[in-house]
């Protein structure tokens, strides 16, 4: 598979199984949940959130190429910020 396919099986994918395609993301966005369903999808988005920065620093810890983990330190802050940021 050519590079140009591989990209092109991907988007394919995307426009088929993509998060917005999903049933529960139309309900909430279509404005279809109560307030207690919106709330536990909150929660649970946090929760998955809060988990990112230290996954990220937990695949750092293993990768032994320098350029893998300069790439993934830029993710880590893009979630978590430097000093001074919130």
């Amino acid at each position: 598979m050519s590079p140009a396919e591989l990209e092109a099986a991907i988007r394919a994918v995307g426009a088929e199984r993509y998060h917005d395609k999903h049933p529960f993301h139309r309900l909430l966005h279509g404005g279809k949940l109560d307030k207690g369903q919106v709330q536990a999808w909150a929660l649970n988005r946090y929760c998955y959130q809060s988990a990112v920065p230290r996954k990220d620093a937990a695949l750092m810890s293993r990768a032994h190429d320098r350029a893998l983990r300069r790439e993934w330190v830029h993710r880590m802050l893009d979630h978590d910020g430097s000093d001074g940021e919130e």
